[in-house]
């Protein structure tokens, strides 16, 4: 801090004596300054009235700041998108579709989506076809630009899963592990008795893994179903280096009897027959009978059968993934969901585009899990989401925590 003496000159006026530097913003308040650090004392008159400012700093705005205030209350939803919103989310569409109507002398001509987008979902979701493409035309007028495309119903209805079951087995089946896997895919088996195999995994197999196994593939009796191998190549691979034709080490019979399995519900008949007659030479017993209920395969059927089975189980692990239909208290299941889908990882993508709707206690649970997700350093962004979806979120706050974007 700078400290001033008071001192007359020779005329015995009042003046200041300036001890230290005062800066040069100082000096446009009217505040004595000195260019030098330390200097000699320099004497400068007591002004006896204020200074006026001069005229022309008075009309130096900062026109960004006018920007900013004018597009924070652009972000804002009106009063009627509120409303909307609101009723959307406790499912009186006819009631929402009035507030925005009433709304138009406010909205048209103006470059604002929220409403126009708002309306286009309403008129959707009543399957109103006309409204629809009537408001269509008025939004190309306006916006100058492609307006939102009708939906068909068939791309919003989930497929159909497969009948079949699924079970994969993991990389190790041995001593560890292959008394537990045995158990759950015998109890999966007695519920649904068509299973997908999936082999791909497995990477170790052990006497004991290969003999567990040759208890529990075979089919006994024509109720327990069909099984549909997936990876079999690579457990044929794995175990045909652990035998060979004449080395007779009963350690390595079962090894020789889950290939003849293999082959057997591969429906590869040829294949079949040669091994089990390297076997019966080898071990020098009977071979084994082909199972006659299995008809033979050729090796471009047994492909196209795998890769069917592959592309079901990629088209289920996407509906999994996805979320469908409407959030509401008497559908907690799609919360959980969504708790589900986040639970396990740091970095989310979660797809609304087949959300129609969530009602507010909805809403009110998925902010509490937003207040844990930011308190756990999770970041989770939302996509493909409905005008009228997003305006509730907009409204609980919960646009304010997580990233946001609106269906295109």
């Amino acid at each position: 801090m700078f400290s001033f003496f008071r001192k007359k000159d020779q005329d015995g006026n009042e003046v200041l004596t300036q001890t230290a530097p005062i800066t040069v913003a100082a000096s446009r308040e009217g505040i004595a300054t000195q260019s030098r650090p330390f200097g000699p004392e320099t004497i400068i008159p007591l002004a006896t009235e204020p200074t006026e400012p001069p005229q022309h700093e008075t009309q130096q705005y900062d026109l960004s700041l006018l920007k900013i205030e004018v597009q924070t209350n652009h972000d804002s939803l009106s009063a009627a998108e509120e409303q909307a919103a609101m009723l959307h989310a406790n499912s009186q569409l006819s009631a929402a579709i009035s507030i925005l109507e009433a709304d138009r002398p406010e909205f048209i001509g103006q470059r604002r989506l929220e409403p126009w987008l708002m309306l286009f979902e309403l008129y959707q979701q009543q399957d109103n076809r006309e409204a629809f493409d009537a408001l269509a035309l008025e939004f190309v007028m306006t916006f100058e630009k492609t307006p939102p495309i009708w939906r068909q119903h068939s791309q919003h209805q989930p497929q159909v899963a497969s009948t079949s079951a699924y079970y994969g087995f993991p990389a190790k089946l041995g001593i560890e592990t292959i008394e537990k896997e045995a158990k759950q895919f015998l109890a999966l088996r007695k519920k649904n008795p068509n299973i997908r195999v999936d082999f791909s995994k497995v990477q170790k197999i052990d006497a004991l893994g290969a003999a567990e196994l040759v208890a529990v593939l075979p089919r006994r009796n024509k109720e327990q179903g069909q099984l549909q191998l997936i990876g079999a190549q690579n457990l044929i691979t794995l175990i045909s280096n652990k035998i060979e034709v004449g080395r007779r080490i009963p350690a390595e019979a079962p090894f020789w009897l889950l290939l003849i399995e293999i082959h057997q519900i591969l429906g590869q008949q040829e294949a079949f027959e040669n091994l089990a007659v390297d076997y019966a030479i080898t071990y020098e017993v009977s071979p084994p009978s082909w199972d006659i209920a299995q008809a033979p395969k050729d090796s471009q059927q047994i492909a196209l059968d795998e890769a069917k089975a592959r592309a079901e189980l990629a088209s289920e692990a996407d509906q999994e993934a996805q979320l469908i239909g409407i959030i509401t208290a008497e559908q907690p299941q799609l919360i959980q969901k969504i708790a589900d889908l986040v639970s396990d990882q740091s970095v989310t993508t979660l797809d609304f585009s087949r959300i129609d709707r969530i009602d507010f206690e909805s809403a009110g649970q998925i902010l509490n899990l937003a207040m844990t997700w930011l308190q756990q350093g999770k970041q989770i962004r939302i996509i493909n989401i409905n005008e009228l979806v997003l305006g509730l979120l907009r409204v609980m706050g919960i646009a304010d925590m997580l990233q946001m974007e609106r269906r295109k």
